[in-house]
């Protein structure tokens, strides 16, 4: 069995990852948030939001290169999935941005190459050039790259880290618009929308900006999904390849169509139809500003992933959109 390292591992996907092998037991976490089998909890001093667990700090190069060392001897695969995600997020701490994601995959790939580990990079379809893409042309993992945020860059920079300076068999995963549950998941424009209905309903007037426009189609994806796919992806030997997951173009959808889904969702919870009639695309708690749009008709082909055996119609127990804007509707009203 093989022993894996999960970095930001109290993050949206990182976590499901977790939840998935401990439910099906094909690997080992060793830093596991669920089980602290390895007992490392006493190394996890980093927090990236209040409402999320401690980790361990992977910009440490003291914790990484002296105390984690019997760790290192017993890990088989680092999956690198800790970073500053979001272009908003970014923006605002662009230093931030660049050293976590930038200087934190250099930590990583040394790591990887002093102890013989393989290295799974979990990147973004953000690094694509929004100019060689559309509605009829869907991304490729051979679209020309020309990311346009500070996001995009340090995500690129650290692809090229790995593809450059890793000298074991590495893995890029670009996921593609990945929402899951409040409040492990804080980035996602479904997340932000229900929390702001949320909080309209129970509390008082907000808004919230969303730098999208509702006549584009895009792609989204639980991150149950993503999980069961990079996992796949592993267990495949998908090595030394650079591999976008999500849900293909045939699965694209605009905000118009995801407000309604979310609306309906959201009133099958709440009951209350004098609420529900009131929220609408042109209302004031959501602003969509379309023209900072900048990421377009951003869907991908997932030939790649056919190839590899983790396209969506080889996951088990896989969540329809429906479905998943539910269970995040729930978990906005459950955990608030």
């Amino acid at each position: 069995m093989n022993n894996i390292f999960i970095t930001g591992e109290s993050g949206t996907i990182p976590l499901e990852i977790e939840k998935q092998v401990l439910a099906n037991r094909n690997f080992n976490i060793v830093n596991c948030q669920i089980e602290d089998k390895e007992s490392i909890k006493k190394y996890k001093k980093h927090r990236s939001f209040s409402v999320r667990e401690p980790e361990i700090d992977f910009l440490d190069r003291d914790l990484l290169f002296n105390k984690l060392d019997f760790i290192w001897k017993k890990t088989d695969i680092i999956i690198h999935s800790g970073a500053f995600v979001g272009t908003d997020f970014c923006q605002q701490d662009q230093q931030g941005a660049i050293r976590t994601n930038v200087e934190g995959t250099q930590n990583i790939v040394e790591i990887c190459n002093k102890y013989n580990i393989r290295l799974v990079y979990f990147s973004t379809t953000a690094i694509f050039d929004p100019d060689d893409y559309s509605d009829s042309k869907p991304i490729l993992e051979s679209t020309n790259i020309r990311p346009r945020t500070i996001y995009g860059i340090t995500k690129y920079a650290g692809e090229q880290i790995v593809d450059m300076l890793c000298e074991t068999d590495k893995m890029i995963i670009r996921p593609v618009f990945g929402f899951g549950n409040h409040p492990e998941d804080l980035h996602s424009a479904l997340i932000k929308v229900i929390n702001v209905l949320y909080y309209n309903h129970f509390i008082g007037p907000k808004t919230i900006d969303v730098l999208l426009n509702t006549n584009i189609e895009k792609s989204y994806i639980r991150v149950e999904n993503l999980a069961k796919m990079a996992l796949k992806l592993i267990e495949n030997d998908a090595w030394n390849e650079s591999i976008n997951i999500g849900e293909p173009q045939y699965n694209s959808f605009n905000w118009k169509q995801l407000f309604e889904k979310i609306q309906e969702q959201y009133s099958q919870l709440i009951g209350d139809k004098d609420f529900i009639d009131s929220i609408h695309l042109d209302s004031n708690s959501v602003n969509f500003i379309g023209s900072l749009d900048y990421l377009h008709y951003h869907n991908i082909c997932d030939d790649k992933l056919r190839k590899w055996g983790a396209d969506i119609d080889s996951i088990d127990s896989y969540v329809n959109i429906d479905d998943g804007i539910y269970m995040a509707c729930k978990s906005v009203i459950k955990n608030n």
